[in-house]
C-alpha cells in the first residue's frame, strides 16, 4: 500500500470509529435521519478541529486524496469486468 495512503488511514481510522459508534447509539434514541446530520456535523467539527491543532493542515487534502484514491481504484474494476 501507497505511504501517503496509510498515514491517512492512520490519521482517519480514530473519526470513523468515532462516529460510526456515536452514530449507531444516537440512532437507537434520535432517530436515522437526525442522527446522519447531528453526527456528521459533530465528527466534522472535532477532525477539522484535531487536524488544525494536532497536524497543522486542514484534512481537507486527506479526504480528497482518499476520494481521488477509490475513484481510481473503482474505474479500474469497471474496465476489468467489461
Amino acid at each position: 500500500m501507497d505511504k501517503i495512503l496509510k498515514a491517512i488511514i492512520k490519521r482517519q481510522i480514530p473519526f470513523l470509529i468515532g462516529g460510526t459508534v456515536t452514530g449507531a447509539i444516537m440512532a437507537y434514541y434520535y432517530g436515522f435521519l437526525f442522527t446522519i446530520i447531528v453526527n456528521s456535523f459533530i465528527w466534522w467539527g472535532i477532525s477539522y478541529a484535531v487536524n488544525r491543532f494536532l497536524w497543522k493542515s486542514s484534512g481537507l487534502n486527506d479526504q480528497r486524496y482518499l476520494i481521488r484514491y477509490f475513484l481510481l481504484k473503482m474505474k479500474r474494476v469497471e474496465k476489468r469486468s467489461i
